[in-house]
């Protein structure tokens, strides 16, 4: 329905637009994708860019590096970009968007955005959602707990973090914020709830450091991003991991983004409309743990347990103003040291 109509609205223009996606041979052009390496590099490669290889011609280039790398790059070649498609975090996103270094998301130009989950599309296409929750040593938690649950005067010390600024500090200052009755925009808040906790046993820099020390009972708990920690369950029977329900887990999700005014648009968003389709999102799902923000992927009931799936845990999620928190981070990141860690 969605080329009839388009067929119908152009005809008098050209016919082109309208065309399968895959009709033209791009045979000698190359499309360059910025993304993290690892298991996501891997997943890419089998389900997007080889299948979009085979069906156009084209050669799809991996940049691998870390989100404030690519970034960094889309600044300095604002007016002569050498990357099409760049993967960012969640915050980077809408700023990418307001300094025109992106594509605003556009269902016309990639199909499969029609499928995000409403309201995920913010700056770029929502690739992936994964959430902040809570791993935990079964031996000090025998049922799962909750975020209040970390509060416990007795388990003072016993937390773990990752080094802050991350995703995983700004969001358990947002969890601290909302048990002291306020929200993120209220740092005053956040910061004396969080320290209630004590300094950290660990701020750790590998999950095999911290997931070791909490499998033998040493550490309590630490809020950890789902997707990561889930698959390394399986290694450590001595933790849980679980998605707490008041407030819910704060919502930490993968953006794949056009870059504008690159050399390959086109074949930039049938990248794009690959990535955001059901097989690669299921595979996203099954392989990584990581929830798909497709609305029509279906999962086995085991998997669906594993990630944010349904539309009552979509809803249930933790939305930052990431926007504010960003802007923060800089004396944020003073007070962590002072007021978290006590140096």
């Amino acid at each position: 329905m969605k080329r009839i109509a388009c067929y119908a609205a152009v005809t008098a223009v050209s016919l082109f637009p309208c065309l399968p996606t895959f009709a033209q041979d791009y045979s000698g052009r190359t499309l360059v994708v910025g993304t993290w390496g690892g298991d996501i590099e891997r997943l890419l490669r089998e389900h997007v860019a080889g299948p979009l290889e085979a069906k156009t011609g084209a050669k799809v280039e991996f940049l691998l590096g870390g989100s404030g790398d690519r970034l960094s790059k889309m600044v300095a070649e604002r007016n002569n970009p050498t990357m099409d498609v760049t993967f960012q975090n969640i915050y980077e996103a809408p700023s990418a968007l307001k300094e025109g270094l992106v594509i605003a998301p556009d269902a016309a130009l990639v199909p499969a955005a029609a499928d995000v989950w409403a309201g995920m599309n913010d700056g770029c296409y929502a690739m992936s959602l994964v959430g902040l929750g809570i791993a935990y040593s079964k031996a000090v938690f025998p049922e799962a707990p909750e975020w209040s649950d970390l509060w416990n005067p007795e388990l003072k010390g016993k937390m773990a973090y990752a080094p802050y600024p991350s995703s995983e500090g700004d969001g358990m200052l947002a969890v601290a914020a909302r048990i002291a009755g306020a929200d993120e925009t209220n740092p005053d808040a956040a910061f004396a709830k969080l320290a209630e906790l004590g300094a950290p046993m660990l701020t750790y820099n590998s999950l095999d450091e911290v997931l070791t020390l909490m499998d033998a009972g040493e550490i309590a708990a630490a809020p950890m991003i789902s997707g990561y920690v889930i698959s390394n369950l399986e290694n450590y029977e001595g933790i849980g991991f679980v998605f707490p329900k008041d407030p819910g887990p704060v919502l930490v999700r993968d953006m794949v983004c056009q870059v504008a005014n690159s050399p390959e648009p086109e074949l930039a968003q049938m990248f794009i409309d690959l990535a955001l389709g059901v097989e690669t999102q299921t595979a996203y799902a099954n392989e990584l743990n990581f929830g798909p923000t497709n609305s029509k992927v279906v999962l086995s009931d085991e998997q669906a347990a594993k990630v944010i799936n349904t539309p009552e845990e979509v809803k249930s999620l933790l939305q930052l103003d990431w926007t504010y928190v960003i802007a923060q981070r800089s004396d944020w990141t003073d007070r962590w040291n002072k007021e978290i860690l006590g140096q």
